[in-house]
């Protein structure tokens, strides 16, 4: 049977708002169920196409009532609070809606017979792996914030709801997604889209800044990397019961590098205030993505350059057309 139905949750986020653009172009006839509160996405961002519906995944009563109108085949779980310093401050909150609300998602993929869950996890699990190229065996989970612990146990509980009914799910772990759609303001934003958003959206007083010495390097994904890889998990014909896979480039790129490259794009010159590293931040990211190539084909479709071009790009027209 041909797939009707999928639910996208965190249909106005930075990631969901970018896989509901790519799926619906790729699969037309399919309609798209999409669910959002705002508390971290923009409703700028949302494809008024879709069937949405505003609220939150840890609202039981919304939830039921979608899953019983529309009966997804597909549970597409990009939705979450985001953050590790929202999640120390906050951890009771964040916990709610990225656990509770995960575990309510799955209850009913499993009441609805959903065929598939694909979830949203994060490198964050990792806590700092020891060996690079980081190899989901070879570095066991280590969450240092209540964030990474919480999608952790979103990625136990995928795999225990394959062990107790036979709910499929895979488990994306990305690493350091960037693209259009990110704001330099947002919870999920990286170095270079908050450079960008100083750069293109200056404010008195708020220089953008390089923490270190900029020799410090990370795995960057293009968001159209990550969504490659939902649509990936989508297809393929394997069976998979909470399975983890890192979502990445496969390579690192240093951050002075990234400036330089901001600079040749945008011809603008990035003037940094300088700041001390940040206590226990990670020197280094490196993602090894030969499990997900070789499980489900996955490899980047976006280069670095070509993707941190087209985010200069976004940023330019955001500009060209504020008011």
């Amino acid at each position: 049977m041909k797939t009707r139905t999928v639910l996208v949750t965190g249909a106005a986020g930075f990631i969901g708002s970018n896989f509901v653009r790519i799926f619906s172009k790729r699969f037309p006839k399919i309609k798209i169920v999409g669910v959002d509160d705002f508390s971290s996405g923009k409703k700028s961002l949302l494809d008024r196409r879709i069937i949405f519906y505003n609220a939150s995944v840890a609202d039981a009563k919304a939830v039921e009532k979608i899953f019983n109108k529309h009966r997804p085949e597909y549970v597409f779980h990009f939705a979450a609070m985001p953050r590790v310093s929202l999640s120390v401050e906050k951890p009771a909150e964040t916990t709610k809606a990225n656990i509770y609300g995960t575990a309510l998602l799955l209850e009913k993929s499993r009441d609805y017979k959903v065929k598939r869950f694909v979830f949203s996890s994060s490198s964050s699990v990792y806590g700092g792996a020891k060996i690079l190229p980081t190899k989901e065996g070879e570095n066991p989970p280590n969450p240092v914030s209540p964030y990474a612990l919480q999608k952790y146990a979103g990625e136990l509980l995928c795999q225990s709801f394959g062990k107790l009914y036979g709910l499929e799910s895979v488990c994306l772990r990305y690493f350091n997604v960037f693209g259009p759609g990110q704001y330099g303001d947002s919870p999920y934003s990286t170095v270079m889209s908050a450079w960008l958003e100083r750069l293109y959206f200056p404010k008195k007083g708020q220089r953008p800044f390089l923490e270190g010495d900029g020799k410090q390097s990370r795995d960057f994904c293009f968001v159209d990397n990550a969504v490659e890889a939902n649509i990936l998990a989508f297809e393929s014909v394997r069976e998979f019961f909470g399975d983890v896979f890192n979502i990445a480039h496969g390579e690192r790129t240093d951050l002075l590098a990234v400036k330089v490259l901001i600079e040749e794009f945008s011809g603008k010159k990035l003037s940094l205030k300088k700041r001390p590293i940040r206590l226990g931040d990670v020197r280094h990211t490196h993602a090894d993505i030969s499990k997900a190539r070789k499980m489900f084909g996955y490899k980047p479709i976006v280069s670095f350059e070509a993707g941190l071009q087209k985010t200069v790009e976004w940023f330019k027209q955001r500009a060209s057309t504020r008011t």
